[in-house]
């Protein structure tokens, strides 16, 4: 079966970039430029009942607010502040108070604009047999004169995630998670990455897939990479490992940033107290992305394995 990543490509190779579009699919989101002075970001996601969230242990309003925060995720990955939203909803005609129901769904809609600033513009609603789905689209403009893109990355950049990663199922931390926007502000405004993504299927595919789009590969210091409280402490450290690398849905930032803030500690001082670290290098051997330990004793190739749809 053709997987999630080859048909994207295929997509990529039947639809090419014709103007306004700069960059299409494959990204975090589109970027489009409207005229010389200007560029504006698009991104989407569809959420489905029963593979983003259970509405049998999740409430309405937590399904809206999710739906939203990962396209803030998104724009927050290309440097973006987020400026409309476009909410489509499909409603399975099962529901037993429609307009309860939907009165908690737009008020965790409605919570999360407001706290980001920004207006829901239009957006489309139905009902059917099936389970429920929600899309939602959000326009954003760059921090800095220009988006970052996942496709970018330098060879002898710094790696570095927003923050510790795994165990996000375990207590919905998936569905509360905040948009990492004001510390991509902070990243665009001074320091400007290379490239940027966010972790939606887990640091090892989508490492894999920055290093791919940059034709670039990646060495991850295994013992720098952080693992979040939520995975449980009983398990070994390789299993704990695992569930960073792997789980998914943890919206951190992964970015590739030029390697001399390492030496910067104004850089080192800030990332850190936002719950950053530093957890590798990108390097010239293209495609190629390798788990190495501390003292370089060992190294191994990284699976890339996390969260695909097919």
């Amino acid at each position: 079966m053709t997987s999630e990543r080859d048909f994207l490509r295929k997509l990529q190779a039947t639809f090419p970039i014709r103007p306004p579009v700069v960059t299409g699919i494959g990204d975090d989101g589109a970027v489009l430029r409207p005229d010389e002075n200007s560029d504006q970001v698009i991104v989407t996601d569809m959420l489905l009942d029963g593979v983003h969230f259970d509405l049998k242990t999740t409430s309405p309003s937590l399904a809206g607010r999710k739906a939203v925060a990962v396209n803030l995720s998104d724009l927050a990955a290309m440097g973006c502040t987020p400026e409309s939203a476009f909410v489509s909803i499909a409603v399975p005609r099962s529901v037993p108070d429609y307009e309860q129901f939907l009165k908690s769904l737009y008020q965790g809609i409605q919570e999360i604009a407001s706290q980001w600033n920004f207006t829901i513009a239009g957006g489309d609603t139905n009902s059917w047999d099936g389970p429920f789905a929600i899309n939602v689209c959000l326009t954003g403009r760059p921090y800095a004169e220009s988006p970052v893109l996942r496709s970018t990355a330098q060879v002898g950049d710094v790696l570095a995630v927003s923050g510790p990663l795994g165990g996000s199922l375990c207590r919905d931390r998936h569905l509360t998670f905040e948009p990492r926007l004001r510390l991509s502000e902070w990243l665009c405004r001074h320091w400007r990455p290379s490239a940027m993504m966010d972790i939606s299927d887990g640091l090892a595919i989508d490492l894999s897939r920055m290093m791919e789009a940059s034709g670039t590969g990646a060495v991850l210091w295994q013992d720098s990479i952080p693992i979040h409280a939520d995975v449980a402490a009983s398990e070994s450290h390789a299993d704990r490992l695992q569930h960073a690398l792997s789980d998914g849905e943890d919206f951190e930032l992964l970015v590739a940033l030029p390697a001399d803030v390492r030496d910067c500690a104004d850089f080192r001082n800030y990332w850190q107290a936002a719950g950053g670290q530093l957890i590798g290098e990108v390097t010239a051997d293209s495609g190629k992305c390798i788990l190495r330990s501390s003292d370089g004793m060992s190294s191994r190739e990284l699976e890339s394995t996390g969260w695909q749809h097919f």
